[in-house]
């Protein structure tokens, strides 16, 4: 009792102890921190901020966080990233894929890929698509960008971006240069992104000195710092069997330093991640990141002390963006990148500079084959832009080697190698050599990058030599002998790659075969000399979507379409094919087989082949059981010959085995359903299905690999 006085003395002599600590005066620097997909939660965070009205003096981000923060400082609201995020392809841009090989390749997908950099040329494995990074970073940061013109400070909300020096580890702060190229440096993840240079440094993910980046916000004068942080807990638990546990734990202790100690009015706001993934950008993750980090963000502010002192502050508009082209300086040592640079996004002096179709160029260009990275590099003052493009072509030469094999066609092997500074043709040329047990081919091909107007166009010539046994079966499956098919194919065009994973091909076609008719049985030398088009809908690793062949030659003619639409249904995937020809006079080669490569239930592969076909299947699959999808196909189709050969006067040495008459009408429609498993390999997709058809005819498909 007696020190009861004594206490309360000191009580009335220092009140400012029992009072909270007062808040500092501004600056108030929001820090951001490293956590790959992880950081989409700090998209919720921004949220509760802007509702909260706290609007900080500058932006620190690593990581995800250079990305997220780079947007917010570029002037947009945490809506707008929301509805912003939710609508780019980050699953397919950030996704590991297999390794894709150049665009002449179409869509081959080479099993092992060799490219030659500064050592010789070196074995690339599956990676994050960077063309697709590139695009996204150029494209969604180019309000921010243009604005900065080199300066982070002129943004709405000052920034500074986190790497990391690859030499010796340390932290490098960016606070000016080409914002796009300063996050994609801060994002370098080990051994998903290789490392930025920028001037005469190589630089790396900044979560690997600063992750959780507080001491570079207290160096830069922040008297107060709100921390969104994403990091991961570590678990007691460790399953070490699993080789990817062990190797994710490894990987996050590279990303973790000391803890920075926060002060009594900072803030604090700790989202829980546990359970996802660093690189799931899924819808589902999207969505559930975002949710979780406003409810932390809402939490943490409810009881912090300086709420009332920092909320309520207005929204500020970003400024407006300069729109003037003042000039384009580029390498002089890469002319010719610096003129194809300028004429396709049209950055010519003296243009005004439309930000929506610029960012449409941008992306356009990603997918030309010509550059493996483009940054702005804006400068300039007043309403003019400068550039000084920072250009890095793709490596000269690449090789690639590819493998499939399908229980009726036996194995198929390709390698192809691709030169793109051929001395005599100034552009690029390939080979491609094709083995398989039904079909041999070598195709020479050379394309040339150039620019007619807007957008790029490359005129292409291909030389084609092809030989194959092509499959015969009666009419009740049985197979017969093959007919020996040979045939020379040249063609001369050009070619233009449109938006969204488009392609268009116009050339001259001369073509040269000896053949057998399916009909008549005779044996056949044929020339033709004509024109084709093709339109290609390709996905971002070469997957076709959608073909559209028209072909029109003095002896013969086609028009073929082949479409495949993909959704999902909750859990079920769904993919819908559509296949419709019509030839005159065609070459066996080029008659349509029902069903395409995938053939149709129950039958044998090259079965029912036709100068028309019709067919449609639907395929629905669901996970099983870990990597295992089932899958139900339904199937439709017809495919006859419109031509008579009676009344050529020839009877057909082998009648009814094939429908003659019209495609529409008559008899010869089939319907048919395969059940099996599925499941992504190294070697790409492998499918053991069960087919069968009206016909009582069942038949089993087995396939390791992507045909082609």
């Amino acid at each position: 009792m007696r020190f009861l006085p004594l206490l309360a003395a000191l009580c009335l002599a220092s009140p400012a102890m029992a009072q909270a600590p007062a808040c500092a005066a501004p600056p108030t620097v929001l820090v951001l921190s490293g956590g790959g997909a992880k950081g989409l939660a700090h998209i919720g965070v921004l949220r509760a901020l802007d509702e909260a009205g706290v609007r900080p003096q500058m932006i620190v981000g690593t990581s995800m966080g250079a990305i997220v923060g780079a947007l917010a400082a570029s002037g947009f609201t945490a809506t707008e990233l929301d509805s912003l995020v939710r609508s780019l392809p980050l699953a397919g841009a950030f996704g590991s894929g297999e390794p894709r090989g150049p665009l002449a390749w179409g869509a081959l997908l080479p099993l092992v890929r060799w490219e030659e950099g500064e050592g010789g040329f070196a074995l690339q494995g599956s990676t994050v698509r960077l063309a697709s990074v590139h695009a996204l970073l150029n494209a969604e940061l180019l309000r921010g960008n243009l604005i900065a013109r080199g300066d982070f400070d002129r943004l709405p909300i000052p920034l500074r971006v986190v790497a990391t020096d690859l030499a010796d580890r340390s932290v490098v702060i960016l606070g000016g240069g080409d914002l796009a190229q300063a996050v994609r440096a801060s994002t370098a993840v080990p051994l998903v992104f290789p490392p930025e240079r920028i001037g005469a440094r190589m630089l790396t993910d900044g979560g690997l000195s600063a992750n959780i980046p507080i001491a570079v916000a207290r160096g830069l004068g922040a008297s107060r710092v709100i921390v969104s942080d994403v990091t991961e807990e570590p678990t007691d638990t460790l399953n070490l069997e699993s080789p990817f546990v062990v190797a994710d734990r490894l990987l996050n202790w590279l990303f973790r330093q000391p803890a920075d100690s926060l002060g009594p009015t900072d803030l604090r706001v700790r989202t829980r991640v546990g359970g996802f993934g660093s690189l799931d950008f899924s819808p589902a993750a999207v969505d559930s990141l975002m949710a979780l980090g406003y409810a932390a963000g809402r939490e943490a502010l409810a009881g912090w002390s300086c709420l009332d002192a920092l909320g309520g502050q207005p929204a500020q508009s970003p400024p407006p963006m300069p729109t003037l082209v003042h000039r384009v300086d580029g390498e002089a040592g890469d002319p010719s990148a610096v003129r194809l640079f300028r004429r396709t996004l049209d950055l010519d002096a003296g243009n005004r500079i439309d930000p929506p179709l610029l960012r449409q160029r941008l992306r356009e260009l990603a997918e030309r084959e010509v550059f493996r990275e483009v940054w702005l590099g804006p400068t300039g003052g007043g309403d003019t832009l400068a550039f000084a493009p920072t250009l890095r072509r793709l490596p000269q030469r690449v090789a690639g080697l590819g493998l499939a094999y399908d229980t009726e066609l036996g194995g198929r092997l390709w390698a192809g190698a691709l030169d793109r500074q051929v001395p005599l043709l100034h552009g690029e040329g390939s080979v491609l050599l094709l083995l398989g047990r039904y079909r041999s081919d070598l195709l020479l091909a050379a394309r040339r990058p150039t620019l007619l107007g807007q957008p790029a166009f490359s005129p292409v010539g291909t030389l084609q030599f092809g030989g194959e046994d092509l499959r015969r079966f009666d009419v009740d499956g049985l197979e017969l002998a093959v007919d020996d098919i040979r045939e020379v194919v040249a063609t001369a065009g050009v070619e233009r790659q449109l938006t969204e994973g488009f392609r268009v091909t116009a050339t001259a076609e001369w073509r040269s075969w000896r053949d057998t008719d399916l009909l008549t049985r005779e044996r056949n030398d044929g020339t033709a000399l004509g024109g084709r088009v093709t339109v290609e809908k390709l996905t971002g690793d070469r997957r076709r979507l959608a073909r559209l062949d028209l072909a029109a030659t003095d002896i013969y003619s086609l028009a073929a379409l082949d479409i495949r639409f993909r959704g999902a249904i909750g859990p079920f995937r769904l993919e819908h094919q559509v296949r419709a020809g019509m030839g005159d006079e065609l070459p066996s080669q080029l008659t349509f087989p029902l069903g395409g490569e995938d053939g149709f239930p129950g039958l044998h592969l090259g079965e029912r082949r036709g100068d028309r076909e019709l067919s449609t299947a639907l395929t629905l699959s669901r996970r099983f059981l870990g990597p295992l999808w089932l899958r139900l196909t339904g199937a439709v189709g017809r495919s006859t010959f419109a031509r008579d050969p009676g009344t050529a006067g020839v009877s057909p040495r082998d009648p009814g085995f094939h429908v003659i008459g019209p495609l529409f009408g008559g008899e010869g429609w089939l319907l048919g359903a395969r059940v099996g498993l599925g499941t992504e390999t190294p070697l790409g997709p492998v499918r053991v299905e069960y087919g069968w058809n009206d016909l009582g005819r069942q038949a089993v498909f087995l396939r390791v690999g992507r045909w082609f």
